[in-house]
C-alpha cells in the first residue's frame, strides 16, 4: 500500500498534467463566453456541436503556444489566421471523434484513480498536502468549474490511452530489418571519369549580344534590393528596473521570509524507515498494536531496525530494504504519520502510530539541515526580485502608454519625450532583414507593412521579447531599381560561361555514353579524349575519398544486369562526372549491426505506429458524420 501511494505520487500524469491543463483550459473553460448568435456552432461531429466560442479559445491558446515555443523567432505577420483557424478546427473535430470512439469502445478512467491523481498534483497542495481551497481557487482561475476540470483530465487520459493503444501495436519483423540492413550496406562496382569544366569555361567568350540578351531576360534578378532606414524607440524592463530603488526594510523582510521558507523546506526532507503491522483481515487493530509494542520492545533491547523490518513488516517493498522509505514528503501518509516524523530526532524510534495503512513503527534515519545564506550573499538577488515585482506592472502600464501615444503622434518625438526614451536610427536594410534590431523579422515585417511604409505612420507596438517592446517608423524608403549593365557585366559573363560550359559538357558526356553503349571500351574512350577512369569494386554508400554527389547519383542508378549502366552528375566545382555502374551486391549483416538494427526497429515501429494512427483517425472520420459550418465573420 505504501509503495502504491508513492507510485501514484510519481506517476507520469503528475508531471504532464500542467501541460494538459494549459491546453484543455482553452477548449473547456468556456461558460463565461457568450456564443455568436449569428453562427453559434462551427462544426458538428456525429451530432455533437463545436461552438464558435470553443474554436476562438482554442485558436488563441494555439497562438500562445506558438509564441512560447518559438520565443524570439515568432513573427505574427507570418501567421495566417485563416489557416490557423482551420487547423485548430480540424484538431477539435479529431479530438471529438476520438473521444466518441473511446466511449463507444467502453474505455473509461476510474473515479477513484482520477481523484487520487488530482489530489497528488503539486499545484493543488499547500505544505505538501492537498488543499481544497487552493484547488477551488486555481480551477476557477482556469475559467472552469471542478466538474469541468475533472472532465478535462478524464478526456485527456482517455485520448492518451487511445493513441497508445493504436500506435504502440506496430512492430518490425527481423526479415524486414535484414532487408533494410542489406539495402543500407549495399555495395556497387563503379568506374568514373571527370570532364574538367575549367578549360571549357576559359574558351568561352560571350558576345555583346549574348550579354545584352541575358541582361534583358533577367532584369528581375538584377535589381537593387528595396531598402528602408527606420527610426525606433525601445522600452524594456531592464531600463525600468535600473531606475527603481528598494528600501532596506523591504530587503530584510524578504530575506527573513526566504530563510523561513528554507527552514520549512528542509523540515520536509526527511528520510524515514518504517515497520508496517497491517490490520484488517490479517489481525485486529488491538492485535496490531500489541505486535507493534513487541517490535518496539525488541528495538529498545538492541535489535537492529533493518533486521526487524525484514522479519516483521507487512510492506513487501520497504521490508526488503530494511524498512527504508526514502525521503518522505508530508501529506501522503496522514497527520499522525507527519506529526510523529516531525517529533523524532535522527536515529530515534517512535511508538505505535495508527495510520490508514495499519500500525507503523517509524525511525528517522536522516534529516537535511539547510545551509542558510547571509543577507550579504543574497542581497543582490533580493533587490532584483523585489524590483521585478514592481517592474512588471510599470512595464505593462508604460507599454500601453507608448502604444497609445505612438498611435496619436505624427512622429516618435512625443512618445520619446513623454516616456524618456531615446530615438535611434538603423542602417538601411531590405525585406530579408539587416543587422542588429533589424535582423529580427518582426521589425522587418513592421517596416514593410502598408501603414508604416506607404502611409508613413508609426508602427504598432512590436513585442521583441516579453521584456522588450519597440515602436518604429520609416525615415527613408530606397526603392528597388535596375542595376546598370556596366555594373553587372562581369557577373553576367560568369553566368553565361557557367551555362554554356555545362551545356558543352553535357553534350560531350552524351556522346561518350552513346559510344560506350555502342561497344567502345572505357580504355579507348579515355585514350581518345584525354581522360582517365577510376575503378572501385564494392563501393559503400559512405566511401571516403569519393565525391558525395557522385556516390548519391551512383546509388540511385538501376541495376545494370549484364551490361554497364551510365549516367552523369555535376560536381560542386562545376566538373561533370561520367559514372559507370557494373554490379550491385546486397549488404551482409555484421556483428556491430545488431544494436543499430534494434534502434532502427524502434524508429520504424514508431514511424509506422504514427502512420497507423493517422489511418485510424482517417477511418473514424470516414465512418462519422462531420459537418463544418465555419463562415467568415
Amino acid at each position: 500500500m505504501l509503495q502504491l501511494m508513492r507510485d501514484k505520487a510519481k506517476s507520469w500524469v503528475t508531471f504532464v498534467i500542467v501541460g494538459i491543463i494549459a491546453f484543455m483550459m482553452a477548449i473547456t473553460g468556456l461558460e463565461s463566453l457568450a456564443p455568436n448568435p449569428n453562427n453559434p456552432e462551427v462544426a458538428s461531429v456525429n451530432g455533437k456541436e463545436i461552438t464558435r466560442a470553443e474554436l476562438a479559445q482554442a485558436v488563441d491558446q494555439q497562438r500562445r503556444m506558438l509564441v512560447q515555443q518559438m520565443g524570439d523567432q515568432f513573427d505574427p505577420s507570418l501567421l495566417d489566421d485563416k489557416l490557423l483557424q482551420e487547423s485548430v478546427l480540424n484538431s477539435l473535430i479529431d479530438r471529438q471523434l476520438m473521444l466518441q470512439d473511446a466511449e463507444d469502445n467502453k474505455m473509461e478512467v476510474g473515479t477513484q484513480a482520477l481523484d487520487q491523481l488530482i489530489i497528488s498534483m503539486p499545484q493543488f497542495q499547500v505544505d505538501g498536502r492537498f488543499n481544497q481551497d487552493r484547488y477551488q481557487m486555481m480551477v476557477r482561475s482556469y475559467g472552469m468549474t471542478p466538474l469541468q476540470f475533472r472532465e478535462a483530465i478524464r478526456e485527456e487520459i482517455l485520448l492518451q490511452q487511445l493513441r497508445a493503444g493504436v500506435a504502440d501495436t506496430e512492430f518490425v519483423t527481423n526479415k524486414e530489418l535484414e532487408n533494410l540492413n542489406a539495402l543500407e550496406r549495399q555495395t556497387r562496382d563503379l568506374a568514373w571519369t571527370t570532364l574538367d569544366v575549367a578549360p571549357v569555361k576559359t574558351a568561352i567568350e560571350p558576345s555583346a549580344d549574348d550579354i545584352q540578351a541575358y541582361y534583358d531576360a533577367h532584369q528581375d534578378r538584377l535589381m537593387t534590393p528595396e531598402q528602408v532606414v527606420i527610426q525606433y524607440v525601445e522600452l524594456s524592463k531592464s531600463t525600468i528596473s535600473d531606475s527603481l530603488s528598494v528600501s532596506e526594510k523591504d530587503i530584510k523582510a524578504e530575506y527573513q521570509q526566504r530563510i523561513n521558507e528554507l527552514k520549512d523546506q528542509a523540515s520536509a526532507n526527511v528520510r524515514v524507515s518504517a515497520i508496517l503491522i497491517e490490520e484488517g483481515s490479517k489481525r485486529s487493530i488491538d492485535e496490531a498494536l500489541v505486535k507493534a509494542e513487541e517490535v518496539i520492545a525488541k528495538l529498545k533491547g538492541g535489535a537492529d531496525f533493518a533486521e526487524m523490518a525484514k522479519e516483521y513488516s507487512d510492506d513487501p517493498v520497504t521490508s526488503s530494504k530494511g524498512g527504508d522509505m526514502g525521503e518522505v514528503q508530508p501529506g501522503f501518509f496522514g497527520d499522525a504519520f507527519d506529526s510523529t516524523v516531525v517529533s523524532l530526532a535522527v536515529g530515534e524510534v517512535s511508538g505505535p502510530v495508527e495510520t490508514q495503512f495499519g500500525v507503523q513503527v517509524l525511525k528517522v534515519t536522516d534529516r537535511t539541515v539547510p545551509e542558510l545564506p547571509t543577507l550579504t550573499a543574497v542581497r543582490s538577488d533580493i533587490e532584483t526580485s523585489l524590483k521585478q515585482s514592481e517592474v512588471d506592472g510599470l512595464f505593462l502600464q508604460q507599454s500601453r502608454e507608448l502604444a497609445d501615444v505612438s498611435f496619436e503622434s505624427a512622429d516618435l518625438a512625443q512618445p520619446a519625450e513623454q516616456l524618456g526614451l531615446t530615438i535611434r536610427t538603423s542602417e538601411a536594410f531590405g525585406r530579408t532583414s539587416g543587422v542588429g534590431i533589424t535582423a529580427d523579422q518582426r521589425i522587418v515585417s513592421a517596416a514593410f507593412s502598408d501603414d508604416v511604409l506607404e502611409l508613413g505612420a508609426n508602427s504598432e507596438l512590436v513585442e521583441m521579447t516579453p521584456d522588450q517592446v519597440v515602436v518604429i517608423r520609416v525615415k527613408q524608403h530606397l526603392k528597388s531599381e535596375l542595376i546598370p549593365l556596366a555594373d553587372v557585366q562581369d557577373t553576367i559573363i560568369a553566368a553565361l560561361k557557367d551555362e554554356k560550359a555545362e551545356e558543352q559538357l553535357q553534350s560531350k558526356a552524351k556522346d561518350l555514353i552513346a559510344s560506350l553503349e555502342s561497344g567502345a571500351s572505357q580504355k579507348q574512350i579515355a585514350e581518345d579524349n584525354g581522360l582517365s577512369w577510376t575503378e572501385e569494386a564494392k563501393v559503400a554508400r559512405g566511401k571516403p575519398g569519393v565525391p558525395a554527389q557522385l556516390l548519391q547519383k551512383a546509388f540511385t542508378m538501376p541495376n545494370p544486369g549484364e551490361k554497364v549502366a551510365y549516367d552523369t552528375v555535376t560536381l560542386p566545382n562545376g566538373d561533370l562526372a561520367l559514372i559507370g555502374l557494373s554490379a550491385i551486391y546486397p549488404g551482409e549483416t555484421q556483428e556491430e549491426d545488431v544494436l543499430r538494427m534494434q534502434t532502427m526497429a524502434q524508429f520504424l515501429a514508431n514511424d509506422t505506429g504514427r502512420n497507423l494512427f493517422t489511418d485510424y483517425l482517417r477511418s473514424i472520420k470516414e465512418r462519422g458524420k462531420v459537418e463544418t459550418k465555419l463562415t467568415e465573420e
